[in-house]
């Protein structure tokens, strides 16, 4: 099988959450799900587990199950991409860091696939983060004039030596127009279900919020209208699985 060309556009498009083709559907985060779910696109069903993978020093590999409970092969293929934030987004270039096998393979109708993953090079201090991207290839045999076909795509974080970096430290602002999310630490923190209200109980609409990752040594923020009125505001949410409860004060001069 060949494997398709694909611009860094193309890239950045896939793992983002879109797509470079005309009639397709959004990419699945899969660590957004609590558990592993099928999405139905034409009659393409595919389970993926875990939905995060971590290798610390000590371990040289791991697997990952892709399960096709559709009525028909589904032809998949599997990518690392080189994860980093630049100005709170994310950035991704192919890397080689890690030896995929099978890459490329085509999983009968109701069977499972286990994909090995090994990592290539020693352990290192330092948290090293990745998106494996788990695309759905095209089926020529449901090719048909003038349309494109919808097709799955997961992307599945990847953290190398967590176990060798000093943990998360975030530290909040409000600025005129957003909320900040300051990592000083080491270690990438995952955040969700973010609630931000005035110090009268007034929720503040925020934008963007969905889940998010900030990487050690970076920033991401939340879109918010005129911040620097808000006074200080009350932020609740769920960070690595446990609730925070901070105040952010305004940083406007």
């Amino acid at each position: 099988m060949t494997r398709p060309a694909i611009s860094p556009r193309h890239i950045a498009l896939i793992l983002a959450g879109g797509s470079f083709l005309a009639a397709a559907v959004p990419a699945v985060h899969a660590d957004e799900t609590a558990a592993p779910a099928p999405l139905a696109l034409n009659a393409a069903r595919l389970n993926i587990a875990p939905l995060r993978l971590e290798l610390d020093a000590g371990k040289s590999s791991a697997t990952l199950m892709l399960t096709n409970t559709s009525e028909r092969a589904v032809p998949v293929q599997a990518r690392l991409f080189a994860w980093s934030q630049d100005g709170g987004e994310d950035q991704f270039a192919p890397s080689s860091a890690l030896t995929i096998s099978p890459s490329i393979i085509a999983i009968p109708a109701g069977a499972s696939q286990i994909v090995r993953l090994i990592r290539v090079g020693a352990a290192s201090p330092g948290e090293k983060r990745f998106r494996l991207a788990i695309d759905q290839l095209p089926d020529p045999t449901l090719a048909q004039a003038g349309q494109a076909e919808a097709r799955i795509r997961f992307t599945v974080p990847v953290f190398f030596d967590r176990d060798k970096a000093a943990p998360a430290n975030l530290n909040w602002r409000l600025t005129a127009d957003r909320v900040e999310a300051v990592n000083t630490g080491g270690s990438t923190a995952r955040i969700i279900s973010m609630e931000v209200k005035t110090a009268a109980g007034k929720a503040v609409s925020v934008q963007r919020n969905s889940l998010r990752y900030v990487q050690g040594n970076s920033t991401i923020a939340w879109p918010v209208t005129d911040g620097c009125s808000l006074g200080p505001v009350n932020i609740t949410a769920q960070v690595d699985g446990q609730t925070a409860n901070v105040q952010a004060t305004p940083t406007c001069g």
